[in-house]
């Protein structure tokens, strides 16, 4: 994994020599020093952890600033008392021609959330917390949830009951988030992990093939009642129907100009005329495909590949490291999923709670191995 990301880092380092806009080097350095701090990270905890104490505490921090934001954004979702708004301190130190623009300001000048509309609710206060964007906050959200269902499993009496109030309480701020993909993301991981925990091929055989003929069944009444139509455009036009023009046009634009420079990449996202974000956002894999071209893209499947295929473990023996692994499947398909529409490395905090998760999964795994 450490020869990996160290590949991933050296293609994007190449891929700096193909920025074309000035303004886009902040964007590029800000980005790489998210996956900096992610490979230091993976670094350390391979390095310095070596008992099972050391992983819960760094759980239990996760846990805690979660419940944080999420009493924060529930707070500032209900009242308008609770929404703050305030200076970063890279705000401080930011050049004004940086911090004037459009991204810059959301770096600079910070709040809890803004205003938004989506349908049903009208106008509401769509809370980010602590992070930059909602949508990041609903991907942390989504791949934390995990680590609560993780404690509650584990855990007995009053710490179960605790960790119970956790889960409703991270459930209910990523509804507030209403980010479609992080809350879709996580449902479907969600199943996905619990088909896993059965044992039986020939119940998983009936098990699937049950939910395919339900589904079908389903499918077909939501066709002929007319309602089908409705969710797929309450899903795709819940924000209004520019949401998903908008990011269809990004996307066919994005790989359009990938063609261009498929082996290194544009290094980081371009603003293009005509459209309201910039090439190479709004998805990760795609993101990613469009600034470190197909070279990056291949490195970075690899990364997830090896992320999946080194945190298994076969073992049903249940113990803090089987249980913590076996959540951290979940924890995997949710960021798979989500990534599809949200770019993870657009957020520095968001980038370091996946990759602490991640290099806790993988350290579980190898004190694990260890200790047999």
């Amino acid at each position: 994994m450490i020869i990996l990301f160290s590949v991933f880092l050296f293609i994007y380092g190449i891929s700096f020599f193909a920025i074309t806009e000035k303004m886009r080097y902040i964007t590029y350095f800000r980005n790489i020093s998210t996956y900096i701090t992610s490979f230091l990270l993976l670094v350390i905890t391979w390095n310095v952890i070596d008992r099972w104490g050391q992983i819960e505490k760094l759980l239990k921090a996760i846990i805690i600033v979660m419940v944080i934001a999420s009493i924060m954004a529930i707070a500032a979702f209900s009242s308008e008392y609770f929404r703050l708004a305030f200076k970063s301190a890279t705000g401080y130190i930011l050049p004004s021609f940086i911090s004037n623009t459009g991204y810059g300001g959301v770096i600079a000048n910070r709040n809890v959330g803004y205003l938004n509309w989506f349908f049903g609710f009208g106008n509401y206060f769509r809370p980010s917390s602590l992070f930059l964007y909602s949508t990041m906050f609903a991907s942390t959200l989504a791949i934390t949830l995990p680590v609560a269902m993780f404690f509650r499993n584990i855990s007995y009496g009053r710490k179960k009951i605790f960790y119970s109030f956790v889960i409703v309480l991270l459930t209910i701020a990523l509804i507030c988030t209403t980010g479609r993909v992080a809350i879709l993301s996580f449902i479907l991981a969600y199943f996905i992990f619990i088909f896993f925990k059965i044992r039986s091929m020939a119940i998983k055989t009936l098990f699937i093939l049950f939910l395919i003929f339900i589904s079908l069944l389903f499918l077909f009444w939501l066709h002929d009642t007319g309602i089908l139509y409705l969710i797929i455009d309450f899903v795709l036009n819940a924000r209004g129907e520019g949401s998903v023009n908008t990011r269809g046009k990004i996307y066919i634009e994005t790989f359009n100009n990938f063609l261009e420079r498929p082996f290194f990449g544009w290094g980081t996202e371009r603003d293009i005329m005509g459209l309201a974000y910039p090439l190479g956002s709004h998805s990760y894999y795609l993101g990613t495909l469009y600034k470190q071209g197909i070279t990056g893209f291949f490195c970075f499947i690899l990364i997830i590949y090896s992320l999946w295929k080194n945190t298994k473990i076969r073992n049903i023996e249940k113990s803090n490291f089987n249980v913590f692994n076996r959540y951290g499947r979940l924890i995997i398909l949710v960021f798979i999923f989500n990534s599809f529409t949200d770019v993870m490395d657009l957020d520095a905090t968001t980038m370091l709670f996946i990759w602490l998760l991640f290099s806790l999964l993988l350290v579980s795994k190898k004190l694990y191995i260890k200790n047999l």
